[in-house]
C-alpha cells in the first residue's frame, strides 16, 4: 500500500503537470492564432497589390485598334462613381485616339500598399509608359504615379477612386 504522503505527491504532480500541459497548449494555440492572422494579413495584402498594379497597367494601356475592348477592361475592374466617370470620360477621348492611332504601353516601376482593411484598400502605383500617335510616331515616354481606392465587392477588388501624383 502507498502511503498517504507519497500518494498526495502524486496527485500534486499529476495536478502540477496537467496544469502544465494546459498552459503549453494555450500557449500554442495562441502562437497558431497570430500566425494565422499574419497569414491572412499577408494574403490580403498580395491580393490589393496585385488588383492594384494590373488596375493600373489596364488604367495606363491601349490601342486604337482595340481600344473598345481597352476600355470595357477598365470599367470592368471599376466601381461606383469612379466607373461611371471613367465610361463617361473614355467616350468623349475614344474618337481622339482612333484619329490620332494612338497606341500606350506601360509597365509597373514601383507598387506599395498605402493601407488595407478587410474591404477597403489604398496603393500608390509608379508606371513608366510609352506613347505612340501620328503627332510622335518614335514616341514619347513619360513616368507618373496614380493613387487607387480600392473596394472589395462579391470576392474582387475594384477600383473605386483613382488620382495622378
Amino acid at each position: 500500500m502507498t502511503p498517504p504522503a507519497v500518494r498526495g505527491a502524486s496527485r500534486l504532480a499529476a495536478v502540477g503537470l496537467a496544469a502544465i500541459v494546459v498552459v503549453a497548449s494555450a500557449a500554442t494555440g495562441a502562437a497558431a492564432v497570430k500566425l494565422s492572422r499574419q497569414d491572412q494579413e499577408k494574403s490580403l495584402h498580395t491580393q490589393v497589390l496585385s488588383a492594384a498594379r494590373q488596375i493600373a497597367v489596364d488604367f495606363a494601356v491601349y490601342d486604337y485598334h482595340h481600344i473598345d475592348a481597352d476600355f470595357t477592361r477598365v470599367a470592368n475592374e471599376s466601381t461606383g462613381s469612379f466607373k461611371s466617370q471613367f465610361v463617361t470620360s473614355s467616350a468623349g477621348v475614344r474618337e481622339l485616339i482612333i484619329k490620332a492611332k494612338a497606341v500606350s504601353n506601360a509597365d509597373i516601376a514601383a507598387a506599395g500598399l498605402v493601407n488595407a482593411s478587410g474591404n477597403h484598400a489604398t496603393v500608390v502605383v509608379a508606371l513608366d509608359r510609352t506613347v505612340t500617335n501620328t503627332s510622335a510616331p518614335k514616341g514619347q515616354h513619360d513616368s507618373f504615379g496614380l493613387e487607387i481606392q480600392l473596394l472589395r465587392q462579391h470576392g474582387r477588388w475594384l477600383a473605386s477612386g483613382l488620382k495622378p501624383l
